[in-house]
């Protein structure tokens, strides 16, 4: 652990920094040490701060990237070859080899060295996190091939670039990794997407999130002093404005002196918190899913012996058609509409639903007119959720009460205390999806087929389902 007063040598250098770098930062705030809070470095306020104030403004020169490292001059072409996220890790790692020489050292000392994110996990650390869809997400062997067979080899090939003094040949391919997925692990928990200006050419929500799919081909940077704010999904008072010439942290409320500033990583469930950011936190319950599998639905639909092997196939090729196939669809903690219930589900986990118990002929009219089946929850529908949510309980080792019981005992172990909280939250949706449907069915006001309560044909307009 790095000491006290290194700690604070680190911090000072680095303010020092990001003033000779023609940075403004506000004198009402201040960068923290938190450790003792579990949170490490933060930027807390010493001054009263009105709605709308500047906290801080950093140039677009001062944004470590792709197109501000020196990288870009030395070795133009080695970029050339790579990817948002790759060329990002490549430039974060010529820039930490050039060390004292580099123009970013005081800003890499402030970095973490080391994360609690899944992808340094231990095989059986994973396995505590039971059947929790995250575990397919980490894509460690998938960021292996990556550095072993694009960027180990890039960096040899251009050894005169990234090791000027003639020392590439003691740096090992196995410390070459470690660097790279260090280096990859701080783009993810601490990179921003890139704009020319607020959410430019970026599809997002109304809060302002973008899909992962749509950030992955945005430009990535390191914002430095922007990084340093913790996150908090209620206590969020600060957020970051695309400028022309500088990207702007600005009041999104009035904050008292003693008020630490906290960002918002948007509506993650805390199972991405943990894959991404290396921590959970109760504040983002609120945002939990619990993933069901489209293999284990049309296991199910196919059970109640309503569709051929060739009605399926035509079912499905026509939802990827529309959009509409994905591996897996979320159940929410929340329903998305308040006054629907059965918006816990996904809308396109019930358009998927409602498409493969539509009779073939009915299928076939709707797909000629370029429609889909509305998601309302039909009896045979609540049926075959209920029992795919049963299955999906039954692929986690241990119950909801087993994990309760374990966690109020006292676990010693901080991953395997955040893998039973993703775990529980996970497991408490299904129950409460459970609960939904059981209740649903048992009153008996379901519809008896999807279209009951229209034209008669089930079938509405295309539409995004966001």
């Amino acid at each position: 652990m790095v000491g006290s007063d290194d700690f604070e040598a680190r911090s000072a250098d680095f303010l020092s920094w990001l003033s000779s770098r023609s940075c403004t930062v506000s004198p009402k705030i201040q960068l923290a040490d938190l450790r003792r809070h579990g949170a490490g470095r933060g930027v807390v306020a010493i001054q009263d701060i009105a709605e709308g104030e500047a906290l801080f403004s950093i140039p677009r020169s001062n944004i470590l990237s792709a197109a501000t490292s020196s990288l870009s001059t030395a070795a133009p072409q080695v970029l050339d070859q790579l990817d948002p996220w790759s060329s990002l890790i490549v430039t974060m790692i010529y820039e930490y080899l050039r060390g004292s020489d580099g123009a970013w050292k005081p800003y890499f000392d402030v970095l973490p060295v080391s994360f609690n994110t899944l992808m340094f996990w231990s095989q059986e650390e994973l396995a505590n996190l039971q059947a929790s869809a995250v575990t397919q997400k980490i894509g460690k062997a998938h960021a292996d091939e990556t550095f072993k067979e694009a960027i180990i080899p890039l960096i040899r090939n251009h050894a005169g670039a990234f090791f000027p003094d003639g020392t590439g040949t003691s740096v090992s391919d196995d410390e070459l990794l470690a660097l790279a997925h260090r280096m990859g692990s701080t783009i993810m928990a601490y990179a921003f997407d890139i704009e020319q200006e607020d959410n430019a050419g970026k599809d997002v929500d109304e809060d302002g999130y973008a899909s992962e799919e749509e950030e992955a081909d945005l430009p990535k940077g390191m914002v430095p002093l922007a990084d340093m704010l913790n996150a908090d999904a209620d206590k969020n008072n600060a957020r970051l404005h695309y400028g022309a010439d500088a990207l702007t942290m600005e009041a999104l409320r009035d904050i008292r002196a003693g008020e630490e500033l906290f960002n918002d990583y948007g509506p993650l469930p805390r199972s991405d918190l943990l894959r991404r950011y290396g921590y959970v936190t109760s504040l983002y319950e609120k945002y939990d899913v619990v993933e069901l599998q489209t293999e284990l639905i049309v296991g199910v639909a196919r059970g109640e012996g309503r569709l051929s092997a060739d009605e399926l196939d035509a079912k499905l090729g026509y939802l990827e058609e529309e959009g509409l196939q994905e591996a897996g669809y979320d159940i929410h903690r929340n329903p998305l509409d308040p006054e629907d219930e059965f918006s816990i589900f996904d809308e396109e986990m019930r358009v998927l639903l409602a498409t493969l118990l539509l009779p073939q002929a009915e299928f076939e009219r709707i797909k000629r007119k370029g429609k889909l089946p509305k998601p309302n929850v039909t009896h045979e529908m609540a049926q075959i959720l209920q029992k795919a949510v049963q299955l999906r309980k039954s692929q986690y080792q241990t119950s909801l009460e087993e994990d309760r019981r374990l966690t109020s005992s006292g676990v010693s172990s901080p991953r395997l205390k955040m893998a039973l909280a993703v775990r529980i939250g996970e497991k408490a949706i299904l129950a409460m999806a459970g609960q939904v449907l059981e209740r649903a069915l048992e009153q008996g006001n379901l519809l008896k087929r999807n279209g009951d309560d229209d034209d008669g044909n089930g079938a509405a307009k295309r539409r995004k389902i966001d």
